[in-house]
Parts: structure tokens; sequence; C-alpha cells
């Protein structure tokens, strides 16, 4: 795929963490109301496309037991793609024995709950579902923040398609949450025996990554 791939934000991830002591991915995204990050989006040639903020606010009615709600707004600044232009979103995180997981409520599609980190955390654990295959490729090792270098991050890829044409990349700090995610989409055209090949006139790139940040004491 390589030299073949998008990358856009229009797609999310968020692997988060769990207040059960006996989750091993705790950490990697601090659950607590008040909590809230920063990002912005960029495209291949690093002009900025959007702006998102994400914040756990105190549920509601719509939350079920044990779980978090992650409320989200983005605002585009790419004007083609509808400069100005404001969407807010919705999601509810909880933990399972299975791992952690994330709740879309029913909207203009069906709901859909989704996990977003197998337990036990180990890596090389895959898991499928409606993100397509997913796999936590490390952890424990560095990667950069907003602030700097992180000592301990996790890094999961989701693939959907076959072959695949969107492939997500997360990277998330422990004690921080998200601090980067690639997202790339392959276009693919017939190629007659050949099968398919991509459409490299349509391809492009783009990267989700954090800015800012405020995580508050357990």
């Amino acid at each position: 795929m390589r030299g073949c791939v998008l990358r856009t934000a229009a797609f999310m991830i968020l692997t988060t963490v769990a207040a059960s002591a006996d989750v091993s991915g705790l950490g990697y995204f601090p659950l607590r109301v008040g909590n809230w990050w920063a990002y912005e989006e960029v495209d291949a040639h690093g002009t900025r496309v959007s702006r998102e903020t994400w914040t756990l606010v105190p549920g509601g009615a719509a939350e079920g037991v044990g779980e978090f709600h992650l409320r989200s707004y983005t605002k585009r600044l790419d004007p083609l793609r509808g400069r100005g232009n404001r969407f807010e979103g919705h999601e509810y995180l909880h933990a399972s024995p299975a791992g952690l997981r994330k709740r879309y409520p029913q909207g203009r599609d069906a709901a859909l709950e989704v996990t977003l980190l197998k337990e036990p955390l180990e890596a090389g654990a895959r898991w499928h579902d409606a993100q397509g295959d997913c796999e936590l490729v490390s952890h424990g090792g560095p990667c950069e923040g907003p602030k700097g270098g992180l000592a301990d991050c996790a890094v999961v890829v989701c693939s959907l398609g076959s072959p695949p044409t969107t492939v997500v990349t997360s990277i998330y700090g422990r004690g921080v949450g998200m601090v980067r995610q690639d997202l790339d989409v392959v276009q693919l055209i017939p190629a007659g025996a050949a099968g398919m090949t991509c459409d490299n006139a349509r391809n492009g790139h783009s990267v989700l990554r954090l800015t800012t940040y405020h995580v508050g004491p357990p």
C-alpha cells in the first residue's frame, strides 16, 4: 500500500481506560469528568483543515451503567470542506471483560459499539468488528506528545476492507490520551486481469494530532 495511501481524519478510533483496576489498559485515556483534549487536523502539505475538542461531561439519561459521555466539537478550516462549519458529536465509553469499548448512539446510522483495546493488553492482540481488523501493534514504548516525549505509549492499527481501503493508526500516551491518529484511505479502480489498482490522483494524507489537553488527578 505504500505510495498509494490517503490519510484523513474523517474516521475516528478512540482508545480509553476504565475505572476498574483489573483492566490492564488502564491509563491510556483517563476517564474523569472535566478532562478535555484539543486536536488539529493537517493535510499532506501541513495545512490545517479542522480543529476538534473532546470533553468528558457529566452523564445523563443517554448513558448506560458505567459509561462516560465524550462530547466532541469540530470546526472546519478548509474552504473545500465548508470553512466555518461546526459539528457536535456524542460517544459513550466503558470497560468490559473483553476490553475497552465505545458506543455510538442512534443517529443517522444505526447504533454501533466497537472494541477499542482488547484485553488482555498484549502486543499482537487482534480483534474484528465494524472498524475492520484491528491489532495492538505495541505498548510500553515511547512516542511524541504535545509537550514532548512520552515514555509509555500504545499503538493500535485497524484496517477496513479486503483488500484494505481504510487503515487507521492511533497512538495513545499513558496518562494523556490519544496523541496522534493517521487515517489511510486507498482509492481502488479496476485494472483488468490484474484485478484492482490504486488511483494515485485521488490519494492524499492527513493527520489528527493533539495540541493541548487537561487531565485532572485520579
